[in-house]
C-alpha cells in the first residue's frame, strides 16, 4: 500500500509524454503509485499509457471516458491508495526531489494540509521564463489568495483527508484549484509553500485550458473567485480592489502585465 499517490488527468496528451511521466518516475521518494486518468483521449494517449503501465508497475491507468477535468481529478483521488495526494499536470514537469521534500514538510507540520513550493514558469505565449516564488507561510498565502494564484496546482500536494473533509475538488469550469484551497482554509487547515523549486509549469496556446478559455474570460472568473476569497475569509475590504483590477489587467500589454505583477500584484519572480 503506497503512502503517496500522484494523480494526473490527461486529455490528448500525446505531445507531452516527455514531461510528467519521466519527472514522476524519477522521483527520489520511491513509496508512491502513479494514478493517471485518461479523460476520453482520441489520439494515441491510451495506447501510450498502456505501454507505460506495462513498463512500470507503479503506473495505474483509469479510463472512464470523457467526464471532464474536475470529475476526472476527483475520480483519481477517490481511487488513490495513498494518504498523501500529489497533483501533476500531464504537460508539466516535477523535479526529482519534489515528493521527498513535500512529504517531509507534511510530516514535520501536522496542521498543514496542503503544500506547494516555488516553480519555474515557462510562458511560451509571452516568451518568458522565470522562477515564481509565492509566499511561504500560511498567513501570507491567505492574503495572497486575494490578489494572485498562490500555488501552482501542478505541484500541489495534500492530505487525502483534506479532500474528503471539503467534499472533493469543486466541479467548476475554471479555478477549481483556488476554490479547493479556499475550502481547505475554511475547514481549518494550514497551507505552506516550502521555498524550494519543485518543478516546471508550462503555459502554451495549445494546452486544453488555453483552447477552452479566453484570457479575458479567465481574468473575469479570477476576479469573481478572489472577491469570494475576500468575503469568505473576511479579509480587509480594500482587498476587493485586486479583484476589480483584473478587469483592466486582461487588456494590458505583456510588458505592463509583468510590471504590474511584480509591483502592485506583489508577485516575487526571478528571471532565468
Amino acid at each position: 500500500m503506497p503512502r503517496v499517490s500522484v494523480v494526473t488527468t490527461v486529455y490528448n496528451g500525446e505531445p507531452y509524454f516527455d514531461r510528467a511521466l519521466p519527472g514522476i518516475l524519477s522521483q527520489t521518494l520511491e513509496d508512491f503509485e502513479y494514478v493517471i486518468v485518461d479523460d476520453g483521449s482520441t489520439d494515441r494517449t491510451p495506447e501510450l499509457l498502456r505501454e507505460a503501465a506495462r513498463r512500470d508497475p507503479r503506473i495505474r491507468v483509469l479510463s472512464p471516458g470523457r467526464i471532464g477535468f474536475c470529475n476526472a481529478a476527483n475520480l483519481g483521488v477517490e481511487q488513490a491508495c495513498g494518504e498523501i495526494i500529489a497533483r501533476q499536470d500531464f504537460d508539466d514537469r516535477s523535479y526529482p526531489e519534489r515528493l521527498q521534500r513535500q512529504v517531509a514538510y507534511l510530516d514535520a507540520h501536522p496542521k498543514v494540509g496542503l503544500v506547494g513550493g516555488h516553480y519555474v514558469l515557462v510562458d511560451e505565449n509571452r516568451g518568458e521564463r522565470y522562477v515564481r516564488m509565492p509566499p511561504t507561510e500560511h498567513e501570507e498565502i491567505v492574503l495572497a489568495m486575494a490578489r494572485l494564484i498562490p500555488m501552482a496546482n501542478t505541484i500541489s500536494t495534500f492530505r487525502k483527508r483534506v479532500w474528503a473533509e471539503v467534499g472533493g475538488i469543486p466541479v467548476v469550469n475554471d479555478l477549481e484549484d483556488l476554490l479547493f484551497w479556499l475550502n481547505a482554509v475554511k475547514a481549518g487547515w494550514r497551507i505552506a509553500n516550502p521555498p524550494e523549486v519543485m518543478g516546471e509549469h508550462f503555459v502554451h496556446a495549445s494546452s486544453f485550458f488555453h483552447r477552452t478559455y479566453k484570457y479575458a474570460d479567465r481574468q473575469r472568473n479570477l476576479a469573481r473567485v478572489q472577491a469570494k476569497v475576500v468575503r469568505e475569509l473576511r479579509l480587509p475590504s480594500w482587498m476587493y480592489l485586486y479583484a476589480a483590477g483584473r478587469y483592466g489587467y486582461a487588456y494590458c500589454p505583456a510588458l505592463v502585465k509583468r510590471v504590474v505583477r511584480r509591483t502592485l500584484g506583489g508577485s516575487r519572480e526571478r528571471d532565468v
